[in-house]
């Protein structure tokens, strides 16, 4: 028996650590593994990124004939530059080779990190800021570059429209998670210019597989996950993947609850050699408690950060999600270097809560409770038509995109939605009451209706190492929004045309600079029930966005860097306290992400972001203040060690340094920053010839206290720290 294998690349993919792990097997660790045990469990994986060659070697009668494995990296690797991302009407391209600063977290970087909410997923990109409890109402809630993503807008799967409004999406479903940072008003539309959030979704594996996972956290939270996939059928033209997920417990945050049940399912079909068809579901009930919201005043100092453990939210308080996705995608290749796609989407959520607001009254902390609650549901339908395809005229090189789409977005909510006041008390020392009998009523009304239909056009046009990039979109918008169930119809009409301009150089292909220029709309703000005009919905903002970059994969190093400068139509509450739309604010800063492999066995990652973000032409008494939710400085490190005395031994840390901000147009009030730690740590093996892993995560390593910030004087109480157990078995 020979065994030889290179030490392994910064993230291991799960292929070469099924690989080590029969490795360490067959030195002695499981004694009663075969060559088919480890042939079994190279199969096991659906992300296999390593290549191998296998040659047999002789041995006497008595010895076990066994296999040769060399084992090397693969040159795309899931975390390198050269994957390709999906940008909306510019088609999919390499990350390399796309104007724009585009981050991507893959699913076993995800399942390594035990993350099981979108905010623990994307945390070591320094541009990106959890802004909310993943217990709240508003959980999977994102500011990048210090912009809240828009909730209806910013969040997509497969590149098409998603309801994210009080979902907390199953990231078990999905194969990575892309974050395009900046304005992408050509590629996806009405949106934030903070960026858009892209969940890929896991597809067929070619070899049939099956793993069970089942997991523990802080306090007493159980999961237990499935996922199995493969192709059958002639010349395996049928694929499948599906995954199944149940979570329960009681969670670390004050004694939050979850019941969480997902299913998932995608189905391709290669129906002939030029045409496929795919389909996929998702359907998700999520019921938790917790998540109050702190709601500040300028007139009162801002409470000193509680533990994440403290019990706040009333008896009888709840957060109730049901949500359901269903897409179908047609593909056919009308020639060599052309495609034609069409998909329809539909995703719809309900959401129905009794949540607590703790209303600061003092500058001791004393507080007066509110308990609001409200049925609220989404209802989108998607359809999106591109044709792609590449062509020549003399030395120039054309990628055409050209594409359709029409989305319209119902939403309804309870015709009564009661915000009672059920008594004050102290922060420091909260009095819990009871939500029973605060409940929605009256049926529901048509709140909202919107319908965005679009053109879209980009040719990228390549003459050398140099590209240009020309995109415009025309956008029809009509949004029809009531305040009330009696109220007459607010109506707002834009059509904008949006381009998009960039000019990129690659002098080599591992090398690319970039300028590029955005433009985008997004739908306007809606005043806060605490506002003078509570509910009003503010028309449409016009952004804009400079940036220039530079990326490049060495495979053993990565790094991106870009500045950007964006100006975006301003909104807040002023000193009359009334929600406006008044002036603009200006964001510019810069970005640098790298990962080197110092040593074979030691990856490091480090992420970092400098930002000045203010008000201009606002009133008086905001022009020239720090935009609320923008913090000066961000930064991200994280390490991942695998431990080359011990296969298949893994271990990571990491440290997030979250820049203070202002929570107030007026800059009357600010929150510190906030240092927080990480660590755990893996092991891959085979037990009884399947593949095992077990992972240990504690996230705010310390317990360090602090506060979130969801939007202007909404607070929320930090995370505490929460220890993750889980065991995987691929069979």
């Amino acid at each position: 028996m020979k065994i030889t294998s290179s030490f392994l690349p910064p993230r291991v993919s799960r292929l070469q650590a099924q690989l080590m792990a029969a490795g360490l097997c067959l030195a002695g660790f499981a004694p009663f593994a075969s060559a088919q045990t480890a042939a079994a469990a190279t199969g096991a994986s659906s992300t296999a990124s390593a290549t191998s060659t296998t040659t047999s070697t002789t041995t006497s009668a008595s010895e076990t004939t066994m296999p040769e494995v060399q084992v090397s990296a693969a040159p795309d690797k899931p975390e390198s530059l050269k994957q390709r991302a999906n940008a909306g009407a510019l088609g999919s391209h390499a990350e390399i080779d796309t104007p724009f600063s585009i981050q991507s977290v893959s699913g076993e970087e995800i399942e390594d990190r035990q993350a099981k909410i979108l905010s623990e997923a994307v945390k070591y990109d320094a541009s990106v800021t959890s802004i909310s409890s993943s217990y709240g109402t508003h959980p999977a809630t994102l500011a990048v570059r210090g912009l809240p993503l828009d909730d209806l807008n910013g969040y997509k799967v497969d590149g098409m429209a998603n309801v994210n409004r009080g979902v907390e999406m199953p990231l078990e479903m999905f194969d990575r998670i892309e974050v395009l940072k900046g304005l992408a008003g050509f590629m996806y539309g009405f949106g934030s210019p903070g960026g858009i959030v892209n969940y890929v979704t896991k597809r067929a594996t070619d070899t049939f597989t099956f793993s069970y996972d089942q997991g523990y956290s802080t306090d007493s939270v159980f999961k237990e996950h499935i996922d199995t996939g493969g192709r059958f059928g002639k010349d395996k033209m049928f694929g499948f993947r599906f995954n199944v997920v149940h979570e329960e417990g009681n969670a670390g945050e004050g004694d939050a609850t979850i019941n969480r049940t997902a299913v998932g399912l995608s189905l391709d079909a290669q129906l002939t050699k030029d045409l496929s068809v795919t389909f996929d579901t998702i359907y998700q009930q999520r019921r938790t408690s917790g998540g109050v919201d702190i709601i500040t005043s300028t007139k009162y100092a801002v409470p000193k950060p509680l533990s994440g453990g403290t019990r706040l939210y009333s008896d009888g308080s709840y957060t109730d999600v049901d949500y359901k996705l269903a897409t179908l995608g047609v593909a056919y290749k009308i020639a060599p270097e052309w495609q034609a796609k069409i998909a329809y989407r539909y995703s719809d959520s309900v959401r129905r809560y009794a949540k607590d607001q703790y209303y600061i009254s003092s500058n001791a902390g004393d507080y007066s409770d509110r308990i609001s609650s409200e049925y609220h549901s989404y209802e989108f339908d998607d359809v999106q038509a591109t044709v792609e395809g590449k062509f020549n005229t003399g030395p120039l090189q054309h990628e055409i995109v050209l594409g359709a789409s029409s989305m319209v977005l119902l939403s309804n909510k309870s015709v009564k939605t009661p915000k009672t006041v059920v008594g004050t008390g102290n922060i420091y020392d909260p009095t819990i009451f009871s939500a029973d009998g605060i409940a929605y009523s009256g049926g529901t009304f048509g709140d909202d209706k919107i319908t965005q239909q679009a053109l879209f056009a980009s040719d990228r046009i390549t003459y050398g190492p140099w590209s240009l990039l020309a995109g415009v979109r025309y956008e029809s918008y009509d949004e029809v929004g009531h305040d009330s169930a009696t109220s007459g119809a607010t109506n707002y009409h834009k059509s904008p045309v949006t381009p998009t301009l960039a000019l990129m150089f690659a002098p080599r292909s591992d090398l690319t600079f970039y300028a590029s220029y955005v433009e985008a709309l997004e739908s306007g703000g809606t005043a806060d029930s605490s506002t003078a005009n509570a509910y009003q919905v503010m028309a449409p903002i016009k952004s804009r966005q400079y940036e220039i970059g530079a990326k490049t994969d060495h495979g053993r190093w990565r790094a991106t860097a870009a500045l950007f400068r964006i100006e975006r139509g301003a909104e807040y509450t002023n000193s009359a306290n009334v929600y406006v739309e008044d002036g603009k604010i200006v964001y510019q800063g810069a970005e640098l992400n790298a990962s080197v492999d110092v040593l074979r066995s030691l990856t490091i990652d480090a992420s970092l972001m400098a930002l000045s973000a203010h008000y201009r032409d606002a009133a008086d008494g905001v022009s020239g203040n720090r935009a609320v939710g923008a913090p000066n400085y961000q930064a991200a490190l994280q390490a991942v060690w695998r431990v080359p005395a011990v296969h298949g031994l893994y271990v990571q840390a990491g440290g997030r340094y979250l820049g203070g901000m202002a929570i107030d147009s007026g800059n009357v009030h600010y929150i510190n920053p906030t240092m927080l730690f990480d660590a755990g740590i893996g092991y891959r093996t085979i037990v009884a010839g399947k593949l095992v892993t077990l992972r240990a995560n504690i996230t705010n390593l310390t317990n360090h206290h602090y506060w979130t910030y969801y939007q202007e004087n909404y607070l929320q109480v930090g995370a505490p720290r929460t220890l993750s157990l889980n065991a995987r078995v691929d069979f």
